[in-house]
């Protein structure tokens, strides 16, 4: 028997704004919402990979200050055909970007952009 991912979640501050924003910039499909002991968790589908959004629960306390390099989830990575055509929708929706197109090696294109709560999101081209 082999492991398999199966979702990547996120404490947010406004799940909603995140859900929203991830259906904007990604093509995000709302696979559902359910009640978890009193707190809402959302799920959504790109591509092939589940993310999972929660506020934090009532009495939690949640950092809000990080730095761009730190422990646990640095970034979540996601591919595209056309990264070019991509980062230049995302630009004009005012996406930030923390660091934009490059070529890394002949067969890899990058960039970074910072999604809600600091989310560090690559966004990549494998060619």
């Amino acid at each position: 028997m082999g492991w398999k991912q199966d979702h990547v979640h996120f404490k947010c501050r406004n799940y909603e704004s995140t859900v929203q924003f991830f259906k904007d910039n990604f093509g995000a499909i709302e696979e559902g919402r359910v009640d978890s002991n009193g707190m809402m968790i959302v799920t959504l589908i790109v591509g092939d990979s589940s993310y999972k959004l929660s506020p934090k629960k009532p009495g939690e306390t949640v950092d809000p200050a990080t730095s761009p390099a730190r422990y646990g989830v640095y970034h979540i990575g996601l591919r595209v055909d056309d990264l070019a055509a991509e980062v230049a929708k995302m630009k004009s929706r005012g996406v930030q970007f923390t660091q934009d197109l490059v070529q890394v090696n002949p067969k890899l294109k990058a960039a970074f952009i910072e999604g809600p709560d600091g989310i560090s999101i690559e966004l990549l081209q494998r060619d």
